[in-house]
């Protein structure tokens, strides 16, 4: 699989503007060759709190018709993060993960497992249900959001199904080396491929560096992207389920044991 990591440097509560930018790293990903890009945790108005600017409704969402026009005409899955207005009945939105395929159909999408309550996340958006992995082209692919990294339970969970594991944020810069880290141990635990797609620049007070990346199964980085917008492309081949095999680490986990501390 050929993935671009769309490092975005959005413009802040604006989606239209964002919008332009972004189908310009499209037209890049698709020039080379890429299966899908991938763009950060809120990818076209910044990791915001106000639902009233940045909310759209979820069963009409005019970014999403724009993202299904984009990978229609260019040919290529596009995966990016959006704000949810709340259903009928609830007072918080969601934080959401969608991936579009090229021929401009949904084929997955994510509710943030874990809002990000130090940031007071929890205060606008309520928490997803499940974890959720699918399939595209030929390989099992699950989602996850920014703080979602920070538990890695719900990464082996996913790993039972998925060899592939895409994460997007809008981690800032201060914390960069937890982001690094993590996304490289997620790899290592879980023996998958990890694409970790953040934002870049200065947005409501914060700086964020980007350090997107692309990890294999055994944890070796690909390609990493920092201090820019830019759009950068990784192969991810297709070795996890062999290595799975090989070194089977998922079969000496004593899932009832832990389970129990937890009870």
């Amino acid at each position: 699989m050929r993935v671009a990591l769309g490092q975005l440097d959005m413009v802040w509560e604006n989606q239209a503007a964002s919008l332009k930018k972004a189908e310009k790293m499209v037209a890049e990903a698709a020039r080379g060759k890429c299966d899908l890009i991938v763009f950060p945790e809120m990818a076209f108005t910044g990791f915001s709190v106000n639902l009233d600017k940045v909310g759209e409704e979820a069963a009409c969402s005019a970014t999403k018709g724009e993202v299904m026009r984009m990978a229609q005409a260019y040919g290529i899955g596009i995966a990016y993060g959006w704000a949810a207005l709340p259903s009928p009945g609830e007072k918080k939105g969601r934080n959401l993960f969608t991936l579009i395929s090229a021929r401009g159909e949904e084929v997955g999408e994510y509710a943030k497992l874990h809002p990000f309550s130090y940031g007071r996340e929890h205060e606008n958006y309520r928490p997803g249900e499940q974890v959720v992995t699918f399939p595209y082209l030929g390989r099992q692919v699950a989602m996850f959001i920014c703080y979602d990294l920070r538990f890695p339970e719900i990464f082996h969970i996913a790993a039972r199904e998925a060899d592939v594991m895409l994460v997007i944020a809008n981690w800032p810069a201060i914390r960069s080396a937890h982001w690094q880290t993590l996304l490289r141990a997620r790899a290592i635990e879980t023996q998958s491929y990890v694409v970790g797609v953040n934002c870049v620049g200065q947005r409501d007070g914060d700086f964020y560096s980007g350090d997107s990346m692309a990890v294999d199964c055994i944890g070796n980085i690909l390609g990493q992207i920092s201090g820019r917008e830019g759009v950068l492309i990784c192969e991810l081949e297709d070795r996890a389920w062999r290595l799975r095999e090989k070194f089977a680490t998922a079969k000496d986990r004593r899932e009832e044991l832990y389970s129990s501390y937890y009870r």
